[in-house]
């Protein structure tokens, strides 16, 4: 088993500059950066830094343990609540409570291993090429069947399945009985063994979530009724719900019906109004010439000429790069920060403005709704590798063993790829990065930041992560068991209770090779990254749209990763870089999708 300690997404130190606004020009005439402008973010973290951080975590898991102890104790009283606990626009009835309003929960068991700094330790640098190309590996035999010299393909056919370890796996077993890393079918919570992440098959299956939420029948609202004669204050619950329609996808749609009511209902400002939004939609929903529309215009962007000075950014050789190079410079300001979700929200609205205005793009951003995948993302269509396709999987590559995070105290199995993209639009040939990795446990990260590292697009999808993180379950109780921004951002980013990676994190891994989308800086390699993250703020505008009024504008925290190093709070009327990608924009601006500069919703 591989044991060593990565940069997994969310997790990291050190602050990054921002990259100055360039603007982009269909020539290839450079634009000169200013040398003070673009300190270089060096790989190998810095000795100093890690000491300042384990001080600064002990502080901070003393003063959060104890936030979250008056939190879930007074959440009947806001006004006795510690201000660091309190949203930035301020409660209402019980809007301090870390779980909604449930007085009773609690939440005490703050896995602080999430705090831990990175690159701790490194595999040494192999001479082997970890990612080979297709006419290096074999291809999966039929039915993924076990290849003499590597584990089997980890697969569940339905949720039951996944809150036992497969006997089949060598590897799991392997794991289960190792004293150094414990096979994370079992997380553990204030001392107590549980086969679930929080919100997980388990708690919904016995009738009750770890919120404290019981689920009953007879509070049961169905699709239909729920978005019939709504009363304006409604926000459905998770006790409204059976664990059927929870688990099954039903209460996460039928939010999404309450969420679009409250857009139809809302008296907007300008010109945008609900009949003019543009509709982004799930990639699957899109007819067959639409997706391809969609893929060409990604793959014609990697053609457009970059405006950057390449020799200050040698990596950058398109307008795509300008947005992996943007992410890259500004990881440490842009996760685990206030501005996490509005950042990434604008990201993803200037990536779908480029395919319009520079590549012809006629049609809106799809998102990916990986909880449709959750229990088999091998066999989605949106990775079957067609020609109508996000790309296949990579290429099985056997003799791959368990890897261990540190940081999370998490071993996983080697998912069902691991090489390169074998066929489909972004496959080898079609679809090349340049810059990264920063953060792969290979030994095959770059020397410097930007520099060029030509390379196929890496995949290996992973039903690990999906089946604990990524399930309709998951998604539904963050989504009606937090109304509190703080939680809320909390628990998607996987910083809260015994969910390690949150739906944020895990969508990372789940489908992505340690090269691009699992590389916490240069994730958006892989064009995935934009639909992984047009679902995150689906959730994210959904949550919103339950409750305008206390939700719209609501936001908590500073600038800097988990306040690494401490940095002033944000505010609404901060200004935020966007580097390469576009100029900077005011905090205020960018939280609502139907106000402000935007005029788009989702179906």
């Amino acid at each position: 088993m591989h044991a060593h300690t990565t940069l997994a997404l969310s997790l990291s130190v050190g602050l990054a500059s921002a990259i100055p606004a360039c603007k982009l020009a269909n020539t290839t005439t450079t634009t000169t950066v200013p040398a003070y402008a673009l300190p270089e973010v060096t790989v190998a973290p810095q000795e100093k830094q890690i000491v300042d951080l384990r001080s600064q975590i002990s502080s901070l898991k003393e003063e959060l343990s104890s936030q979250l102890a008056v939190s879930a104790t007074q959440c009947n009283a806001p006004a006795g609540m510690s201000p660091a606990a309190t949203p930035a626009n301020g409660p209402k009835g019980n809007k301090g409570c870390p779980s909604g309003d449930n007085p009773s929960a609690t939440h005490s068991a703050v896995n602080w291993s999430y705090f831990k700094t990175a690159h701790m330790s490194r595999l040494p640098a192999t001479s082997a090429a970890p990612y080979p190309a297709a006419s290096d590996s074999a291809s999966k035999p039929d039915g993924y069947s076990k290849p003499a010299d590597n584990h089997e393909p980890h697969f569940y056919s339905k949720p039951e399945d996944y809150n036992t370890k497969p006997t089949s796996s060598a590897a799991a077993s392997s794991a289960a009985e190792s004293t150094e890393a414990p096979f994370p079918y079992t997380s553990y919570t204030n001392g107590t063994a549980s086969h679930y992440p929080t919100g997980s098959s388990s708690a919904l299956s016995s009738g009750a979530l770890s919120t404290g939420v019981s689920l009953s029948t007879s509070q049961t609202v169905s699709s239909s009724s729920t978005t019939t004669s709504l009363s304006p204050t409604y926000i459905p619950q998770l006790s409204d719900y059976t664990s059927a329609e929870i688990e099954g996808g039903d209460a996460l749609e039928d939010a999404s019906k309450v969420a679009t009511q409250r857009l139809q209902e809302r008296e907007l400002d300008g010109s945008c109004t609900f009949e003019t939004a543009r509709v982004r939609t799930e990639f699957r929903k899109m007819s067959n010439d639409d997706r391809k529309s969609f893929t060409d215009a990604v793959l014609c962007l990697k053609q457009v000429p970059t405006s950057v000075d390449q020799s200050a950014y040698p990596g950058v050789q398109s307008r795509y790069d300008e947005y992996v190079a943007t992410h890259i410079n500004m990881t440490m300001n842009i996760h685990v920060t206030a501005d996490f979700l509005a950042w990434h929200r604008n990201f993803v609205a200037h990536f779908e403005e480029d395919l319009i205005n520079l590549c012809g793009y006629t049609g809106s951003m799809p998102y990916w709704d990986w909880a449709r995948d959750a229990y088999a993302p091998h066999e989605s269509e949106v990775f079957n590798g067609d020609e109508f396709s996000l790309g296949s999987d990579g290429v099985y590559v056997g003799g791959r063993g368990d890897t261990y995070l540190g940081l999370m105290d998490v071993t996983f199995p080697p998912g069902t790829g691991g090489g390169c993209v074998h066929s489909g639009p972004f496959s080898e040939g079609n679809f090349v990065s340049t810059l990264g990795p920063l953060d792969s446990p290979y030994g095959d990260n770059v020397a410097n930041s930007y520099d060029y590292n030509e390379r196929c697009l890496v995949r290996d999808l992973n039903v690990f992560f999906s089946s604990r993180y990524n399930t309709y379950a998951n998604v539904t109780q963050l989504l009606l068991g937090q109304d509190n921004i703080q939680f809320f951002q909390a628990e998607m980013q996987g910083f809260y209770g015994d969910n390690k990676l949150g739906i944020h994190g895990a969508g990372h891994w789940l489908g992505g090779g340690p090269s691009q989308m699992q590389d916490f800086h240069s994730s958006p390699n892989d064009p995935i990254f934009f639909l992984h993250h047009a679902m995150i703020d689906r959730v994210w505008a959904i949550w919103q749209a339950l409750d305008v009024e206390e939700r719209q504008r609501a936001i908590y925290g500073t600038s800097t990763l988990n306040n690494s190093p401490p940095s002033p709070e944000k505010h609404l009327t901060d200004s935020i870089p966007f580097g390469f990608v576009g100029q900077n924009e005011i905090f205020g601006d960018l939280m609502d999708t139907m106000g402000g500069k935007y005029c788009y919703r989702y179906e």
